[in-house]
C-alpha cells in the first residue's frame, strides 16, 4: 500500500475528551449539530495507477475522505482546481461537486473512504466536517482547510492511515455493519485529531515567525526613540504590508505599533524625568516630540501628571 503504509505507526493521544459518538440502540451516533447521526459505510478502498480523468464533474450525498499516498493528479472540489501529490488529504463534504484526474506519467495512488450519516427517519444528512470540528473544539479552523487539500506532515501520516487500514484489514470483510460504521467513526476522530494537531504546528510556527520581525520592530523602535517613525517605515523594514504589520503586532503585543512606541517613550520620559536634569523641552526633543505642550499632554495621559509635578514628587 506504498512506501507510507509500512512503517511502524507513530500514535497521536485519542481525542477522548471530543469524542462525540454515542452507542444508540446498540448502534453506532455520530453527533453533529446537536443530531444523532448513523454513520453508514458505503466502501473504502486503496486504489492505484490511475490515469486520466478519473471521474466526470459529479455531487452525491456522501462524505469522501482522500488521501493520495503516491503519484500526481488535479482534483477539482467545489470549482476549485488544486494540485493533488502525495501527503495531501482530501476532506469532500456531501453534494460538493467533485471531478479528479490522474496523471499520465506519475500515476495518483490514494486511499479513500465513502460513507453517509443518517438521521433517524434514515435520510442522508447534508452535513459538513469542518463545522463538526469547530462545534466540537470550540474553535475556528483555518479557512483555507476549507478551500483546499490539507497537507499531512510525515509524523502524522502513520496515525491517520491505520485508521484507513482497519477498514482495508481483510479480516473485517464480513463484519457488522455496526463494526464498520465503528471504524468509519474512528477514522473521521482520527481525521479530526490530525487536522488540529496541523493546525497547532501552523499556528505555532506563525507565531514563531512572527515574534522575530516584532522583535526587530521593537528594537528599532527604542533605537529611534528621537526620530518620527511613520508605519510605513516600519513595515518596510521586514517587508510586510502596514495593515499586516499593525494587525500581527497587535497579537503580539496586545498593542498597535504606533501605541507601543508611545508607551515604551513615556517609560523613557519618566526615567529621565526622575533621574536627570534635563528640563522639559529637551527631553520632548530626545524623545521624538518636538512640541514639548504635546509631549506634556502625553506623559500626563500615562501617568496621571504633568512632567513638572512628576518631577517634584
Amino acid at each position: 500500500m506504498g512506501k507510507e503504509m509500512n512503517g511502524q505507526p507513530t500514535r497521536v493521544a485519542e481525542p477522548c475528551g471530543h469524542a462525540a459518538i454515542r452507542l444508540h440502540a446498540m448502534s453506532i451516533r455520530i453527533v453533529m449539530h446537536e443530531q444523532n447521526l448513523k454513520v453508514d459505510h458505503i466502501t473504502t478502498d486503496f486504489q492505484t495507477n490511475r490515469k486520466g480523468m478519473l471521474t466526470v464533474r459529479h455531487q452525491h450525498p456522501v462524505f469522501h475522505l482522500m488521501y493520495i499516498t503516491e503519484g500526481l493528479g488535479e482534483f477539482l472540489v467545489n470549482d476549485k482546481v488544486s494540485k493533488a501529490s502525495a501527503g495531501l488529504l482530501y476532506i469532500i463534504n456531501p453534494n460538493e461537486w467533485h471531478q479528479f484526474h490522474g496523471d499520465e506519467h506519475e500515476p495518483l495512488n490514494n486511499l479513500e473512504c465513502t460513507f453517509l450519516v443518517r438521521n433517524e427517519q434514515d435520510e442522508p444528512v447534508e452535513a459538513n466536517f469542518f463545522d463538526w470540528v469547530e462545534e466540537k473544539r470550540g474553535l475556528p479552523l483555518p479557512e483555507s482547510y476549507r478551500s483546499g487539500p490539507i497537507f499531512v506532515p510525515g509524523h502524522l501520516r502513520p496515525f491517520l492511515i491505520e485508521g484507513f487500514q482497519r477498514l482495508l484489514d481483510p479480516g473485517n470483510r464480513y463484519v457488522t455493519a455496526e463494526h464498520l460504521s465503528l471504524m468509519v467513526a474512528d477514522l473521521l476522530l482520527r481525521t479530526e485529531e490530525t487536522i488540529w494537531q496541523i493546525g497547532r504546528s501552523d499556528e505555532a510556527a506563525y507565531v514563531q515567525r512572527g515574534a522575530k520581525e516584532i522583535a526587530l520592530i521593537k528594537q528599532y523602535m527604542r533605537t529611534h526613540l528621537a526620530e518620527p517613525v511613520k508605519l510605513e517605515k516600519l513595515s518596510q523594514l521586514i517587508h510586510w504590508s502596514p495593515n499586516y504589520l499593525c494587525r500581527i503586532f497587535k497579537e503580539h503585543t496586545g498593542k498597535s505599533p504606533m501605541a507601543y512606541l508611545q508607551s515604551i517613550r513615556m517609560m523613557e520620559a519618566e526615567k529621565l524625568l526622575l533621574y536627570t536634569d534635563l528640563p522639559i523641552f529637551a527631553i520632548s526633543e530626545l524623545l521624538g516630540y518636538d512640541d514639548a505642550s504635546y509631549f506634556a499632554r502625553l506623559f500626563r495621559r500615562h501617568h496621571g501628571r504633568a512632567p513638572t509635578e512628576y518631577r517634584i514628587i
